[in-house]
């Protein structure tokens, strides 16, 4: 019982230090809801991912289905994929990236508010991600991606655009900052992993991180985009357009 017991007070204080480097680093808060919650793995029922989409639609007041389908990946990508990155850079001890332990559930108040839901599940799955499980993670996304495409109407190649673009900013925002060597290395390297892949494993005709990789806008100080995440259709937005909207070359064109 002892011994029980010290293991799972070990394991609560690694979680918490975890919880804690990414609340700091990330700004994201983490929280664990009860199991019998909607998840990433439930999307693949289409009337489950309708309502989920339809739902977030309503939330941010999006004009169409398509919009919110856009803007759904463009939050959740954050969520879904950046601490396990971190994580894994960091060798931080974390939960194991499961999508039947990825809640999609939004609190009656939630106005884009950065919280990454885990099911009380994940509590039994708890390591240092390797490079391999990054690998998987990624590959996990596609059948995912092609249901919320179905279901939303919206082209695959745009949802994809959408994850990358989140995570091509991280790694552009951790450059700049002063971090370990060893941390340095093992971010290069998923990276690298990144580069590697064929467009063939995203069911593409480019490897999405690459096209981003490769359009760099010094003046814009960013990586372009090569589809519009229907964003300025916002009333927040006001018609602004993102800075990395490919729609902002074709009006300086125009003008």
């Amino acid at each position: 019982m002892t011994a029980n017991m010290n293991m799972h007070r070990h394991f609560q204080a690694e979680l918490e230090t975890s919880v804690s480097v990414l609340q700091q680093q990330l700004k994201l808060e983490i929280c664990y809801i009860p199991v019998n919650t909607t998840t990433l793995v439930d999307l693949l029922d289409d009337a489950i991912c309708k309502d989920i989409l339809q739902d977030f639609a309503m939330r941010i007041q999006a004009k169409n289905l398509k919009c919110a389908t856009s803007l759904f990946i463009k939050y959740w990508s954050t969520h879904w994929i950046l601490p396990f990155l971190y994580c894994q850079a960091a060798s931080l001890p974390f939960v194991k990236w499961e999508s039947s332990a990825l809640a999609v559930e939004l609190a009656q108040t939630w106005y884009w508010d950065r919280t990454l839901q885990l099911t009380d599940t994940t509590a039994f799955a708890f390591n240092v991600m390797s490079l391999q499980d990054i690998d998987i993670m990624f590959e996990q996304f596609n059948v995912f991606f092609l249901q919320i495409s179905k279901i939303g109407r919206i082209p695959y190649v745009l949802l994809w655009e959408n994850a990358a673009v989140r995570v091509v900013q991280f790694y552009h925002s951790l450059a700049q900052q002063n971090l370990s060597e060893d941390m340095h290395v093992r971010l290069v390297k998923q990276q690298e992993l990144l580069k590697a892949k064929s467009a063939q494993s995203f069911n593409l005709l480019e490897n999405p991180f690459v096209r981003l990789w490769n359009n760099w806008h010094p003046e814009f100080k960013t990586y372009m985009r090569k589809k519009c995440c229907f964003y300025f259709q916002l009333e927040e937005a006001g018609q602004v357009l993102c800075r990395n909207c490919p729609l902002q070359q074709k009006y300086i064109k125009r003008d």
